[in-house]
């Protein structure tokens, strides 16, 4: 149980820091005074990458801790 619990913490860590990605380049786009008729993840703004990085990893290492710690037992 204790091994679920370290896997759906990762993935809902990485699930928000994914959808706070996503809003951040969607407001992004809806920001531009010419307009936008859709969006991309900019995977090359390090600014950004420097805050959402480290949370993305956080969900991923913790979502990985939860498949060994079910997988060792």
């Amino acid at each position: 149980m204790k091994a679920l619990i370290v896997f759906i913490t990762g993935l809902v860590v990485f699930g928000v820091t994914f959808a706070g990605w996503v809003y951040l380049n969607g407001f992004g786009c809806g920001m531009n005074p010419t307009g936008c008729g859709g969006f991309s993840l900019n995977w090359s703004d390090f600014e950004a990458l420097q805050i959402f990085l480290p949370t993305f990893i956080l969900g991923a290492v913790l979502m990985l801790l939860g498949v060994w710690m079910w997988w060792r037992r």
